[in-house]
């Protein structure tokens, strides 16, 4: 656990080091879906724990367009990495291998307590691109990490 969790922080740093260095416009309109992102993914966390988004905005006296306006940073920085990643993916040549994917549904069928033909089955098409992208992604962080230099 503590292993992963320096690893985490490491690879957060190096990421955010290279994202603070990357200068690049972001269209509004990206920030904003990104935030509406981040709200949904808030409010499926407090359905799970039975509150909805309404009454968390009731208890803290939070609204809607505070939140938007509180998780703006964070959004910014989440596409600035997705971008800067992208970018590294792209010119690094990075590129997940089927190895690197049959791995991946092996251990979601093993987290999920499901076959590995289901997961593949529900995943389909778009759903094994979307992992593929992300695996690349992965990739491109251990590429930036064992490339960054100590200070």
């Amino acid at each position: 656990k503590k292993a992963v969790d320096v690893k985490n922080a490491k690879e957060n740093a190096v990421v955010e080091a290279i994202v603070a260095n990357a200068t690049m416009e972001i269209p509004e309109a990206m920030i904003e879906t990104q935030q509406r992102q981040m709200m949904d993914d808030f409010a499926q966390r407090l359905q799970m724990q039975g509150l909805s988004l309404d009454q968390y905005f009731q208890f803290t006296g939070m609204t809607a367009a505070t939140m938007m306006d509180q998780v703006k940073p964070q959004a910014e920085s989440r596409i600035k990495s997705s971008l800067v990643l992208e970018a590294i993916v792209k010119a690094e040549g990075i590129e997940a291998t089927e190895e690197d994917f049959t791995a991946e549904v092996a251990k979601m069928a093993e987290q999920y307590k499901m076959e590995v033909t289901a997961i593949e089955e529900m995943l389909g098409e778009g759903g094994k691109k979307q992992i593929m992208g992300d695996l690349a992604i992965a990739k491109a962080v251990d590429f930036v990490v064992a490339n960054a230099v100590e200070k």
